[in-house]
């Protein structure tokens, strides 16, 4: 274990509200008998997936239910044995209230309710190294990333990308360093912190994986100094590995666990705005998404994950390993959730209220923080920007939060632009040290979403455009082909007229004429006869 001897510009020091959780073994919570598994087809970054079953069909446990054609999308899959019952929209687990399409499954009576990701056949307590290396030399990268992809792994840190379009990436540019995301920095969420400390093997054996596929110069885990027991759960675990492995500890501080910042921390480069981390040689993976793929290569596709339910308004605060498609208030009541909550998906700088507690958990739900509504504090009085600049001092992106505001509250949209809108990670950091107690994350959010709907509009109206200017393209030279056509039709029958002209016998107005200088000749020299015999 070593220390960071980087930093990060900004950052706050919020309470981490960790207790009622961080000690809590996972368990294994399921469906019960009355309870639908609603697997919502639009999951992380990506294009929507189209179902490859229908009403009425059978479904296994691991069973691939959807397909997808975007490069950057992953399928889903089923968690339990059962039978589809409604291919329709439900209420999405999303900061928008909408509803998205999914497939819901009834699950048999019989069917299994272990978390089949906790069996392991490659390691136990210690990697099976040459098990493990005679797997990954028996695959080509393409067929690995390929397992990965079917799989259904994604991004669990919250982001959502899809794993085998990173790796993609990552396989075609010379990668330097391959960063591993144990941070967890943000309030309350203990998921990740537990998984290093209970299945920190399955976490090595991924970083195996992804040394095979990328080939790094070095391989970095961060933590945070303020989970001891995962660091030393990850050292114990890293004896066993062929790879080379640096756990390097850091300073509690939020948000270091953003990627940017992470690399940051870990490297002292900066990834230019507008740019990937595999653009300086970096590529960066959650430790959550690291054990997924694991197991992904073992084709034991991503069915559940591991969700930290805290705060006072659940009696068994927790760090659960769930189905993926359980609705979120059939897991809190097993919880003993108490009447009259709020429901924030999420951690509380960076989540959201959710609208449906009918709403299933997705892969990127990590933590449901349930408060009662009676201990919520009221919302806190807005007053004018003084201009403090505690904002722009507090935010790791380094950006100017104060005239971000003002751009996007004015509706200067542009300007907001200018002011690099989009490199915004939207942490809360500003939110949390504004006197004022201005939503400034909320005007930014606004503005995103106002500038992403009239690029969309534009590239649909350049689409039409293009389509249009192709008819008219195509009319004009089909118009040109016919009008071609025509031509030579002309100029042949032209031809062949006067071809016929030349070659002809001659008619009978020729035949008449002829027989009459014939007729007047031989008049002509009965004449001349007639004359010399006189």
């Amino acid at each position: 274990m070593t220390l960071t001897n980087f930093k990060f510009h900004g950052g706050i020091h919020p309470k981490q509200l960790k207790d009622l959780s961080r000690d809590r073994a996972i368990e294994s919570i399921s469906w019960r008998d009355e309870d639908e598994i609603v697997i919502t087809l639009s999951q992380g970054i990506g294009s929507l997936n189209h179902p490859i079953l229908s009403i009425g069909d059978s479904v296994q446990a691991k069973q691939r239910i959807s397909e997808c054609y975007g490069e950057i999308s992953v399928p889903v899959h089923s968690p339990c044995d059962g039978t589809i019952t409604a291919i329709e929209e439900r209420p999405a687990t999303h900061p928008s209230g909408l509803q998205a399409v999914a497939i819901v499954i009834k699950p048999d009576a019989d069917s299994s309710k272990i978390d089949i990701n906790k069996a392991n056949d490659l390691v136990n307590h210690k990697i099976d190294v040459s098990k493990l290396s005679e797997l990954l030399s028996s695959l080509t990268a393409e067929e690995i990333i390929s397992k990965i992809r079917i799989g259904g792994v994604i991004g669990l840190g919250g982001a959502g990308f899809p794993t085998c379009a990173k790796l993609h990436g990552g396989i075609k540019t010379n990668i330097e360093t391959l960063i591993i995301n144990g941070m967890e920095c943000e309030p309350r969420i203990t998921c990740d912190d537990r998984l290093m400390r209970e299945r920190a093997i399955e976490i090595i054996a991924g970083v195996e994986i992804l040394d095979h596929l990328l080939h790094p110069n070095s391989i970095k885990i961060g933590v945070e100094d303020n989970k001891p027991e995962a660091i030393l759960a990850l050292e114990i675990a890293t004896t066993s590995s062929t790879s080379s492995i640096e756990i390097i500890t850091t300073p509690t501080l939020y948000p270091s666990g953003g990627e940017r910042q992470l690399i940051q921390l870990l490297t002292g480069k900066e990834v230019p705005s507008g740019t990937l981390p595999s653009a300086i040689g970096v590529v960066c993976q959650n430790v959550a998404t690291v054990a997924a793929l694991y197991h992904a290569l073992l084709e034991r596709p991503l069915t559940h994950r591991v969700v930290t339910v805290t705060g006072d308004g659940v009696e068994s605060a927790g760090n659960y390993s769930v189905p993926i498609g359980i609705p979120i208030d059939s897991l809190l009541t097993q919880c003993g959730v108490v009447d009259s909550v709020r429901i924030t998906v999420g951690g509380p700088m960076m989540g959201f209220e959710l609208h449906n507690s009918r709403s299933p958990i997705t892969k990127t739900v990590n933590c449901l923080i349930v408060e009662k509504n009676s201990s919520l504090p009221s919302a806190p009085e807005r007053y004018n920007c003084i201009r403090c600049a505690s904002c722009s001092d507090a935010c790791p992106a380094k950006l100017m939060p104060q005239q971000l505001y003002w751009a996007a509250q004015s509706r200067d949209f542009e300007q907001t632009e200018k002011l690099n809108l989009f490199d915004c990670i939207e942490c809360g950091c500003c939110d949390f040290v504004c006197p004022s107690k201005i939503p400034l994350v909320s005007y930014y959010r606004y503005a995103k979403g106002v500038i992403r709907g009239a690029k969309q509009e534009q590239n649909r109206a350049d689409e039409a455009r293009v389509r249009h200017e192709f008819h008219d393209a195509r009319i004009t030279r089909e118009k040109a082909e016919k009008a071609e056509k025509l031509a030579k039709k002309r100029a042949a029958l032209k031809a062949k007229k006067e071809s016929n002209k030349s070659t002809d016998k001659p008619n009978d107005a020729d035949k008449k004429g002829a027989a009459i200088r014939a007729a007047i000749k031989r008049a002509e020299a009965k004449k001349k006869a007639a004359a010399a015999n006189s």
